[in-house]
């Protein structure tokens, strides 16, 4: 094989390739700016460390640091202490949570408080309550009365939570629902976002993107309906065209809300994940739905024209033949 016609214009030019590299003054270059980056950010932490030291010692006249090691070992066991969470005897947590539960079915609008105090006690103060249930429990508890359980003695901390949990749950499905009436945009971003991290607080993401995902999608439909109307003999796909466009935009502005509500709380693969199946997915096939009866119905229409010209064709030449 001849190398010089497989490639014409010598563009393997080794010689043209190895100039195109950095030279030794460039190399060194290179380096002295590594060296000074390091060194600066050396100065940096070691005055951060001088100052926690100043800081400490101050604030906390029984603990001394003297050195950098001193410094980082008490780091370390602050850090330590602090994601602890307080140790709370089982019964003085049940007594609250059964409070709690009390307040949400005897008074009304206490929903927002019992919300504030639970997020305060688990952010601020590193109280754990118990996990949240695994799998389709959204799904199961939403068919739970909140007055199923009676004997409120025999109530340990779980099934009390799980009926503040699935009171607060509605609470804030409702308010979901009800912000999508919003007409300002920033409004019910900021609303929905911070209903979004409540029920994230209650329930697993999973559960909560699932249940906001259902919410949106009933608005998709009713949209889409309102777009595509019942088929009759009259559907003309110029006009459904036209109905096509213009909901379009309403479905880019839903998009555009979503995903400014939902990127700050879940990962961006959570978040375009959503998107995908809320909204593209949906689109997608209730396009090719629509198409699919469309055509259907004209071909009815042409196959239904085809017979009345055949047999007005057949009478025509019957005529003909009497005459004849």
């Amino acid at each position: 094989m001849d190398w010089g016609d497989e490639y014409p214009h010598n563009s393997f030019d080794l010689h043209c390739l190895l100039n195109s590299f950095p030279g030794d003054l460039e190399f060194k270059q290179i380096f002295s700016d590594i060296d000074e980056k390091i060194e600066q950010n050396a100065i940096s932490i070691e005055r951060c460390i001088k100052e926690i030291q100043s800081e400490v010692n101050k604030q906390c006249p029984d603990v001394q640091l003297r050195t950098t090691t001193d410094c980082f070992e008490w780091l370390n066991n602050y850090n330590y202490n602090s994601s602890k969470s307080p140790s709370i005897p089982r019964g003085d947590l049940i007594k609250f949570l059964k409070i709690l539960q009390d307040l949400l079915k005897n008074e009304q609008n206490q929903e927002e408080m019992v919300l504030n105090l639970l997020w305060d006690l688990s952010c601020r103060s590193s109280v754990s309550f118990p996990s949240t249930v695994s799998g389709a429990s959204l799904h199961f508890l939403s068919r739970t009365s909140l007055h199923s359980v009676e004997d409120h003695s025999s109530m340990d901390v779980k099934s009390v939570w799980d009926d503040i949990r699935l009171h607060l749950r509605r609470f804030l499905v409702n308010k979901l629902q009800s912000h999508n009436e919003i007409n300002n945009s920033q409004q019910k971003i900021l609303l929905k976002n911070q209903c979004i991290q409540q029920l994230l607080f209650l329930y697993p993401e999973s559960e909560v993107t699932s249940k906001y995902q259902s919410i949106q999608n009933k608005l998709l439909t009713k949209l889409l309906q309102n777009c595509f109307p019942s088929f009759s003999r009259e559907s003309n796909l110029d006009i459904m065209a036209d109905r096509y466009q213009g909901t379009m935009l309403k479905l880019y502005s839903m998009i555009k809300e979503d995903f400014n509500t939902l990127h700050e709380i879940l990962a961006p693969s959570s978040t375009v994940k959503f998107i995908k199946e809320t909204y593209l997915d949906t689109v997608t096939e209730e396009m090719a739905k629509f198409l699919e009866n469309f055509c259907e119905l004209q071909f009815k229409e042409s196959a239904v024209h085809v017979v009345k010209i055949s047999k007005s064709s057949s009478r025509h030449r019957g005529t003909v033949h009497a005459l004849g």
